[in-house]
């Protein structure tokens, strides 16, 4: 394993970051990142075409893009995806403006919606063009949801890749190991907001950590983009009133959080970072322990990142927050192709006599390359390059005869 702990608690950090919410998804997880105790050292946003989602965020500012502009209602894209992408994309300046400054910016939400999967585009464009580190952490639909929205996910994750620096994205299928059978789809989705709005804290906790600063970020981006990745969030928070050894607690948790997929899904992982959070009362031995007892389930030779992070709002409670990373295997490389003479009587090819005559009526077809003249823009100013008129085919102007070969007949 590699990068040995910080094993001095940081009183915090200086860094600056922000939480982005897009879409009604994304709002929905603000509102429910608000909650979470420890948020308000973050600031948080919201961008939708909706405006009633934007009201129910709770997000310190906001930003209402309107789908269509001419109307002005407020009552979102519908869905739209190149609604949602013109909208955005029209408030361009005060996305710059909104996250100018800032040193660390995650951006959250659901895709296969509308203004989500059409708008994040800008949003990582606005980011890039400023050079602030940026994280996506993303949503894909359920299951059960129409198949245009699934691969209307696919699509956008398909064009994030390039031209974003972290992505991981989230199936919310996820949630049905935590969901009993018959829970309503209202309360499926409310899970996966709060699921998500504490997997988008325990991110932010790392970028946060004492030893992911400054120049970390680069080592984090590049687990994440070292080669096609499959990546899983847990969060495990307990109090001194749950227990005497609350890290062990916490670490139980942690593995029964519904976007890990359990200590199965460590074992299998080839790249770990992982953070401890807790209070002014935090202990440097029951956080040496906290993460030798999490070290203790990756597997032999795994690349390890660990970081501490002191809240105040966290007096009496530790929270552990992992993420794994699990490397797609490269397929296998095909066999190499034998050339010239083969041993092997199957392997060479024959030519019967009806093909070989097929072979040979067969004509290679030439481009009827005709005079035509320049119709209406006879009269306009030519485009001349060394007394040369650039409108003119070459093979025109310069009075080249096509030799079409010989056919034999």
């Amino acid at each position: 394993m590699s990068d040995a702990m910080d094993n001095t608690p940081a009183a915090g950090s200086d860094k600056k970051i922000i939480i982005i919410g897009i879409g009604g998804n994304g709002a929905r997880i603000i509102r429910s990142f608000s909650h979470l105790p420890g948020s308000a050292v973050y600031d948080t946003a919201a961008i939708d075409t909706d405006r009633e989602s934007l009201g129910i965020s709770g997000a310190k500012s906001t930003i209402q893009a309107e789908s269509d502009w001419t109307i002005k209602s407020g009552l979102g894209c519908g869905g739209d995806i190149m609604k949602g992408e013109r909208a955005i994309a029209r408030e361009r300046s005060r996305i710059t403006q909104m996250i100018t400054g800032y040193d660390y910016i995650i951006v959250t939400g659901g895709l296969g919606g509308g203004t989500a999967t059409g708008g994040i585009r800008t949003v990582a464009s606005v980011a890039k063009g400023l050079a602030v580190p940026t994280l996506f952490l993303l949503t894909t639909p359920f299951s059960f949801e129409s198949y245009t929205k699934r691969k209307n996910a696919e699509d956008c994750i398909g064009e994030l890749l390039p031209i974003t620096e972290a992505l991981i994205t989230l199936p919310n299928d996820l949630l049905f190991s935590t969901l009993p059978p018959d829970s309503p789809a209202d309360e499926a989705f409310a899970k996966a907001s709060e699921e998500m709005a504490a997997s988008v804290f325990g991110a932010a906790e790392i970028l946060r950590s004492r030893k992911l600063i400054g120049s970390d970020f680069a080592e984090f981006s590049a687990i994440l983009q070292k080669r096609k990745t499959s990546c899983a969030i847990g969060i495990g928070r307990a109090g001194s009133d749950d227990g005497l050894d609350r890290c062990s607690l916490a670490l139980e948790r942690m593995l029964e959080s519904p976007f890990l997929g359990g200590s199965a899904r460590l074992e299998s992982s080839n790249a770990v970072i992982l953070t401890v959070t807790g209070g002014p009362d935090l202990q440097i031995d029951e956080m040496k322990r906290a993460i030798e007892n999490a070290s203790a389930i990756l597997p032999q030779g795994v690349n390890l990142m660990t970081g501490t992070s002191i809240n105040p709002d966290y007096a009496e409670q530790v929270q552990l927050s992992v993420l794994a990373v699990r490397y797609d295997q490269p397929p296998e490389a095909a066999l190499p192709q034998q050339h010239g003479k083969s041993d092997s009587l199957w392997s060479q090819t024959v030519t019967s006599a009806p093909q070989k005559k097929q072979q040979a009526d067969m004509v290679q077809d030439t481009f009827k390359l005709e005079t035509i003249s320049k119709g209406i823009f006879s009269k306009s100013a030519a485009v001349k390059y060394r007394d040369e008129d650039l409108d003119v085919p070459t093979f025109q102007r310069r009075g080249i005869a096509i030799d079409k070969g010989s056919t034999g007949k």
